[in-house]
C-alpha cells in the first residue's frame, strides 16, 4: 500500500516532502513517485517500509487537508500493491 499526497507545491523538492512527511508522522518515506500531471496541482506516491493499513489511516488524518507552503494536501491511502 501507498500514500497518494496531492496539490503538492511545484517547487517542492524530494528532501523537503521527507523532512515534512517526518516531522508531521515520525515516519521515514522509503520511496517516491512523481505523479506530475500538467503541472498545476503535482503528486507524489510515497512508499513506507513495512507499513500497514492502520499506520497509513493515521499518517493521512494527520496529512489530509493540511496546509503546506500555500497549499492545501489531498492525502489519500492508495490500496494496490506491486507484488502478486
Amino acid at each position: 500500500m501507498k500514500l497518494w499526497i496531492g496539490n503538492l507545491p511545484p517547487d517542492a523538492s524530494d528532501e523537503d516532502l521527507r523532512a515534512f512527511v517526518h516531522k508531521y508522522t515520525q515516519v521515514e518515506i522509503v520511496g517516491l513517485i512523481h505523479i506530475d500531471g500538467d503541472g498545476s496541482r503535482p503528486g507524489v506516491l510515497i512508499e513506507i517500509d513495512g507499513a500497514g493499513h492502520m499506520l497509513l489511516m493515521q499518517m493521512q488524518r494527520r496529512l489530509h487537508r493540511m496546509y503546506w507552503k500555500g497549499r492545501q494536501l489531498a492525502v489519500q491511502i492508495m490500496l494496490f500493491s506491486d507484488r502478486l
